[in-house]
């Protein structure tokens, strides 16, 4: 059976209390289940709910506030409790215990300040650690900017409203008293519009019933909340991450000689990328090409067909090309033609 275990910092006494009761309150008066006598306490300071299995936390609007884990609770909002929380009023630790056996009567155990404080400084840290792990909604904007709360594996659903009863109360004049429910479905966390008033957007589009994903932006209204999941990790954005560095593409038309050289001696070589100048006669017929040319024509034998490299160089340019380069041609005579004509004159 879940239990409270008391302590009056400074003290040297502590006791336990059995969660035997569906609602456990705790006060500075008589009358309730668990008396802290000190002026920092309220009359009516908290109080600690039996919702089905689970145990929740409500501050019941207390002057000195109440904080869990160290971090101060919002007045009438419920906060589950888990196994080795800690719950502190004014000079007072309370800690919640889950199925743990009570300790025997007249059984003392000595234990020293220094041992009590790395055993709660281990539990602030593990629960720390606990919680960067699992899905949460944070308010982005509005009087509640900065809250959040933690959807851990015991929470099955929660709801977001206006109304203090809800499980992650949002005091906005444009949220519904009970305005959208965050649960588990299989396949992951979704979250269902409560017939709101001013309606419910995912990503700036409204939805009844949709799957959230981590760095989702939720919308109650004017609202906004972000859903995070450090669980979830997202395929597609790593598929659409692009290098930062990409080589440039070359088009194997652009590399000189690729048609010549072999593919298991193509490379970069030294001054590959320099423009030579040609030499005089390089790219002029010879006297003995120019001889054989003669010889073949006399004999009627058929000059040797082009190679294949320049055939393919020839299929290369569009009929465009052609027509513009003959253009060129014609125009280069006609200049000629001119020049000459001048001259003679």
């Amino acid at each position: 059976m879940p239990r409270l275990t008391i302590q009056e910092r400074g003290g040297r006494e502590n006791w336990a209390h059995e969660c035997a009761e569906e609602v456990i309150t705790i006060g500075r008066l008589e009358d309730n289940v668990i008396q802290l006598r000190s002026g920092g306490v309220s009359r009516n300071h908290a109080k600690i709910l039996l919702e089905g299995e689970n145990f929740f936390l409500v501050d019941m609007r207390s002057g000195n506030g109440t904080t869990l884990n160290g971090l101060p609770v919002s007045p009438m909002e419920k906060n589950l409790l888990r196994p080795g929380d800690l719950i502190s009023i004014d000079a007072f630790d309370i800690e919640f215990h889950e199925g743990l056996p009570s300790p025997r009567a007249g059984e003392d155990e000595e234990v020293t300040e220094s041992e009590i404080l790395e055993v709660k400084l281990l539990k602030k840290v593990l629960t720390a650690l606990d919680k960067e792990m699992v899905p949460s909604l944070e308010v982005l904007n509005g009087a509640a900017e900065g809250k959040k709360i933690f959807f851990t594996d015991e929470m099955h659903e929660l709801v977001v409203g206006r109304d203090p009863e809800c499980d992650f109360t949002i005091n906005e004049y444009v949220m519904s008293r009970r305005h959208a429910k965050v649960m588990k479905r299989w396949g992951g966390i979704a979250i269902r519009d409560l017939e709101s008033k001013n309606g419910t957007f995912v990503n700036n589009r409204r939805v009844v019933e949709e799957f959230l994903h981590d760095g989702d932006r939720v919308a109650l209204g004017t609202i906004v909340l972000i859903f995070r999941n450090p669980q979830e990790i997202n395929l597609t954005a790593l598929a659409e991450a692009k290098p930062r560095f990409k080589p440039a593409a070359v088009s194997p038309e652009d590399i000189p000689g690729l048609e010549e050289a072999p593919d298991e001696t193509l490379g970069v070589e030294e001054g590959a990328g320099e423009e030579r100048e040609p030499e005089e006669g390089e790219g002029e017929p010879s006297a003995l090409e120019e001889w054989e040319k003669l010889e073949r024509s006399q004999s009627g034998m058929e000059p040797y067909p082009p190679p294949e490299h320049e055939i393919e160089a020839i299929k290369r340019f569009s009929p465009i090309e052609i027509g513009m380069m003959g253009l060129g041609v014609l125009v280069l005579i006609f200049a000629i033609i001119t020049i000459v004509n001048l001259m003679a004159s």
